[in-house]
């Protein structure tokens, strides 16, 4: 098994059968009961992707979002009741992925899959630079720098990054964006994009609030600086 995934959930059901069905799929698995046990826990091997259960009994949705990212810098799908854990505040809080709850084992398995697939692709891609503007991306060393100013982005910042970056000066709509980093090929929304468009604008714009590098074509998509 290559890759690793954490489950930091509460026993039951849901846990095991997801955990199957990753062991089945050749992804090893490593289950914990909450995030402090699992942040607490001495593994040599780290995850390429977590799954977080967002209860509010373990903190703020930020801090735990924090701490399991600074600790694994593993791609990150958050999963909680929409009702006490919104997903757009998950998706501010540096989640790559949020999940609801109720979602069945295979979705949550499929969803992990998906952010295997993405970061194993990229990990793949030959070693090349891409240069948009005052942005550089260096795929073989997953860095990214704005004006001469390293930037850490989260696995899902980073593809979106380079699916604007390569297409620098040129149009993006949004279903091509949601196709091209999440996967979806029939978006319902694109708060999820949005809201990772104003993360990444946070990261690398002067002003995020007049944004000069990531530029929005209203009711369109967006258009990354050449």
């Amino acid at each position: 098994m290559s890759a690793r995934a954490w489950l930091m959930m509460a026993p039951g059901d849901t846990r095991e059968r997801t955990t199957r069905g990753l062991e089945d799929r050749h992804i090893a698995v490593d289950v914990f009961a909450s995030v402090e046990l699992a942040l607490a826990a001495d593994y040599a091997g780290r995850p390429e992707v977590a799954v977080v259960d967002l209860d509010p009994g373990d903190g703020s949705v930020a801090e735990v979002c924090r701490r399991v990212r600074a600790a694994t810098g593993a791609g990150l799908i958050g999963l909680g009741h929409p009702a006490r854990v919104p997903a757009v505040e998950v998706l501010r809080a540096g989640a790559d992925d949020f999940v609801p709850a109720m979602a069945s084992p295979d979705e949550l398995v499929a969803r992990v899959r998906a952010l295997l697939r993405r970061i194993t692709e990229y990990r793949r891609v030959p070693s090349r630079v891409i240069r948009a503007g005052e942005v550089v991306v260096d795929h073989e060393r997953h860095a990214v720098s704005v004006r001469d100013r390293d930037v850490a982005l989260t696995p899902r910042e980073f593809e979106l990054l380079c699916a604007l970056a390569r297409a620098a000066g040129e149009l993006m709509r949004r279903e091509d964006l949601l196709l091209k980093v999440w996967g979806l090929e029939e978006p319902t929304s694109t708060r999820t994009l949005d809201v990772h468009i104003g993360r990444l604008r946070r990261k690398i714009e002067r002003d995020p609030s007049r944004p000069e590098l990531i530029v929005t074509v209203p009711r369109v998509g967006y258009r990354m600086a050449a």
